[in-house]
């Protein structure tokens, strides 16, 4: 059994095809209102930056390509700015990769699968996206004699 999520989401994410999962996201704000709902293990001082924002972003990055959470670290601190803030991350972050790992390692890992699964049943129970193309229409090609 894996000991981190990272390697069961990167061997998941080989079956995945996404144009940019960093430019075609349906709604960061919602995934990290989500995410807010798993208990917090820091302590009321040691809290920065809210606990959803830093999951959902960390879950991009290893969604990503992150594979250590010195990846994971740089991706936060080299996002977009708009896309930070939209997640709930305003600001330049000064981001440790030992701090996330100590948050990463005391967090309630049952109720972080259960929050990505909430959100996740709120995407499939969504209406797909409407489109302002009509669908191509392939014609056959003619068979060779």
């Amino acid at each position: 059994m894996p000991s981190s999520p990272i390697d069961v989401l990167a061997r998941h994410l080989e079956h995945v095809t996404a144009a940019d999962p960093l430019t075609d996201l349906p709604d960061l704000p919602a995934l990290a209102a989500v995410l807010d709902t798993v208990p917090d293990p820091r302590s009321r001082r040691g809290r920065r930056y809210r606990l959803g924002s830093l999951l959902a972003l960390s879950l991009l990055a290893v969604l990503g390509g992150a594979t250590s959470l010195v990846k994971i670290t740089r991706f936060i601190n080299g996002y977009d700015p708009d896309l930070r803030a939209r997640a709930g991350l305003p600001g330049t972050p000064r981001l440790a990769a030992s701090t996330l790992g100590r948050l990463l390692a005391r967090l309630d890992g049952d109720a972080f699968d259960t929050a990505t699964c909430s959100y996740l049943a709120i995407l499939a129970a969504s209406a797909p996206p409407t489109t302002t193309r009509p669908p191509s229409v392939r014609t056959p090609s003619p068979a060779w004699p």
